[in-house]
């Protein structure tokens, strides 16, 4: 693996990709503690839970890694992410929460893998105000915050909104350090034929890294 991550996936799967970001900017020891407080099906985990030649994994570089979902995907906490309560802080927390809105009747086969798509725009910037009010406490002073997160052209409004600038302009207790693009390569059979489509088809997924503001 280089030694510096590319901005994009250069045709890496999702998981290898996460795989190059988080060691990257948390580089995996003992004493490093990490969240996921959205996990769903540890989709982005896959790289680290193959086995080596030893049958451990890469997951068990760190000293622990808790996995929180509201939906019980097999993970150690079942819980929404407003009732979790930590009294230890994280060296990086990785959030993927929902970052669509407005499909409540959307036949997309992942809609159960990402919790549906029912959410509204407030529904999106709650998780938004949420990480901005509550992560700074949860994180270490040197702590990292991996988002992953994506645009949206809502059908619906006709309306392109771009949700990364979003996050960026309200994570007011963050600054942005670093920024990945993650190109897809699964095409919706639809795309195209949304007509006067004012806006380009959205074939990428961010990674957007932060740290705390010091105070």
């Amino acid at each position: 693996m280089a030694k510096y991550p590319l901005s994009h996936n250069a045709n890496k799967k999702l998981g290898e990709y996460f795989y190059d970001i988080l060691n990257f900017h948390i580089p995996p020891t003992k004493n490093k503690i990490i969240l996921d407080p959205t996990c769903g099906k540890k989709h982005l985990w896959v790289e680290y839970y193959k086995p080596d030649i030893n049958g451990s994994n890469k997951i068990s570089e760190y000293g622990e890694v808790i996995f929180s979902d509201k939906i019980n995907y097999g993970q150690e906490v079942v819980s929404a992410i407003k009732d979790l309560n930590f009294n230890k802080q994280f060296d990086g927390i990785i959030y993927d929460p929902p970052y669509f809105f407005g499909y409540k009747n959307s036949n997309d086969p992942r809609r159960q893998d990402y919790g549906d798509y029912i959410q509204t725009y407030d529904d999106l910037l709650w998780f938004i105000v949420f990480a901005n009010d509550k992560f700074p406490d949860w994180l270490k002073d040197d702590g990292k915050l991996i988002l992953k997160c994506a645009d949206q052209y809502q059908t619906k409004e006709r309306k392109f909104y771009a949700h990364h600038i979003t996050w960026v302009s309200k994570l007011s207790n963050f600054r942005l350090i670093d920024t990945f693009i993650f190109i897809h390569h699964r095409m919706s059979p639809t795309a195209f034929q949304v007509k006067n489509r004012p806006c380009s088809v959205i074939m990428h997924t961010y990674f957007l890294v932060f740290e705390k503001v010091k105070k």
